[in-house]
């Protein structure tokens, strides 16, 4: 099996498990987005994944996340099946389609959790609408104007190895067919069609967001260093900082529980006095 057939064959069973979950998914204005666990007596919870993933991604913990929240997971525009396709993806775009849907859905107020580019995301939503976001869980990323630890793209087998390593932590013995999906990814990928980027770093605006924050980090991220995340930590007032052992750049996905348990700290009623 080609390495594309074997990658769609991943998000396909991923999103499969978000539907087996009890999610529903649904599209406006382009943006295809998956909520479920809805009921007036629960809190909201928003997801968002990071660059070049999609919805599917939270699938490991979609089930306990359905028992207490009403989840929204939008895949973000570019990525898994929203709009646009193909062209550049404008960051002012990403930010109006979050918007959008969580506007459509009547969310009120909400936690906000973000992944990697997920997490500047959550970060400039939360510093437009500091009114509709109860908290922030800001996981290996937050939109600081600082290099990644690995390059963005593999041009060789060996780089894409490291880049892999620096995703699933340093013992990851990567499997022909993810290598092969890297050198796809390096001609053709929603990340290589972002635009504006450079107007949207928050560097110089941490200083303004007041959201109970809590930014986690698993241990053996190799994309984003740990010196990133005491900068992020260090620019937003009161955030609490929590280390998932045995994660590398996708904590949510590589040890649910940890990650579950984070949400949950910062759930209980004692998490913002």
């Amino acid at each position: 099996m080609i390495a594309a057939d074997v990658v769609a064959a991943i998000i396909q069973q991923s999103r499969a498990a978000l539907a087996t979950a009890g999610m529903e998914r649904r599209e406006y204005n382009g943006t295809v987005y998956w909520i479920g666990g809805r009921a007036e007596a629960r809190p909201t919870l928003v997801l968002l994944h990071g660059v070049n993933d999609q919805a599917g991604t939270f699938a490991a913990v979609a089930p306990a996340l359905l028992k207490k929240y009403c989840v929204v997971i939008p895949d973000l525009p570019g990525h898994g099946e929203s709009e646009p396709k193909q062209g550049p993806i404008a960051m002012s775009v990403v930010m109006e389609r979050v918007s959008a849907i969580v506007d459509h859905e009547n969310l009120g107020c909400f936690t906000l959790a973000g992944n990697s580019f997920g997490g500047w995301i959550a970060i400039l939503y939360a510093l437009a609408h500091p009114d509709r976001v109860e908290s922030l869980l800001l996981e290996d990323g937050g939109g600081l104007a600082r290099p990644p630890g690995v390059p963005f793209v593999a041009t060789d087998r060996e780089t894409a190895e490291r880049i892999l390593r620096a995703v699933h932590g340093p013992n990851y013995v990567a499997p022909d067919w993810a290598i092969e999906a890297l050198y796809a990814r390096a001609k053709d990928s929603p990340l290589l069609r972002l635009t504006g980027l450079f107007d949207y770093f928050v560097d110089a605006r941490l200083k303004e967001l007041h959201v109970p924050t809590t930014i986690v980090w698993g241990e053996h991220d190799g994309v984003v260093p740990f010196s990133y995340i005491e900068a992020l930590q260090d620019g937003i007032a009161n955030a609490k900082l929590r280390v998932i052992k045995n994660a590398g750049h996708i904590p949510h996905a590589q040890q649910p529980e940890q990650w579950l348990s984070c949400l949950t700290e910062i759930s209980s009623p004692s998490a913002h006095e």
